[in-house]
């Protein structure tokens, strides 16, 4: 496993199971909406696994982290760390979940070589999770989630300027830290060639 994998939760914390090979973990005040928000937790699972192969980790639990977690999710072996912001009330986060569950092929068991690669993670991972949406939602509601990250990817472009190395797919850090690098660019940018490769 890499390093940047390994996490450790300490706290006041609960677990529920979902289903056969899932569950949450959150605050014991917090354990009844995060679960009931959850829900559908062992069928992502499942549905990820049948595009894809086995999954290899044994049980997938999410962690739904208090309001300082700084990420919608982090992709940890056994246990996805997410924001409380997964949370929403409505379901209309849980694409998240999916995300991450897909991580657990594409990040978890195979890695990108550095941050310069990080395409090869999250773009492979929107991919499978878009397939995964078009599955559970339909076709459109998969476009919608392209079109909206396609929106987001287009403006963080803009914002670095489209001659800067980081708007590229595969961006020269040159020294400069990967934070600086991180936006939305390698998760579309990598969804979209790979979307553009399958359809020739």
């Amino acid at each position: 496993m890499p390093s940047y994998l390994i996490a450790i939760a300490v706290g006041d914390l609960e677990f529920r199971s979902l289903g056969e090979r899932v569950g949450v973990i959150t605050e014991p005040s917090q354990m009844d909406k995060v679960a009931n928000e959850l829900d559908t937790l062992q069928s992502l699972l499942d549905e990820t696994e049948k595009y894809l192969t086995s999954y290899i980790w044994g049980n997938y639990s999410i962690l739904v982290l208090p309001p300082s977690f700084p990420f919608g999710g982090m992709e940890n072996p056994l246990l996805t760390f997410a924001s409380p912001t997964v949370i929403a009330g409505d379901k209309s986060q849980v694409y998240v979940a999916t995300h991450e569950i897909a991580h657990s092929w594409t990040g978890n068991d195979v890695t990108c070589r550095n941050w310069e690669h990080f395409w090869l993670n999250e773009g492979f991972t929107v991919f499978e999770e878009r397939k995964v949406s078009a599955k559970l939602h339909g076709k459109d509601f998969a476009m919608v989630e392209a079109l909206l990250g396609n929106s987001s990817m287009y403006t963080d472009m803009i914002n670095y300027g489209m001659k800067n190395p980081f708007s590229s797919l595969h961006p020269t850090l040159d020294g400069a830290s990967p934070d600086d690098a991180f936006s939305t660019i390698p998760y579309d940018k990598g969804f979209q060639l790979l979307y553009f490769m399958e359809s020739l």
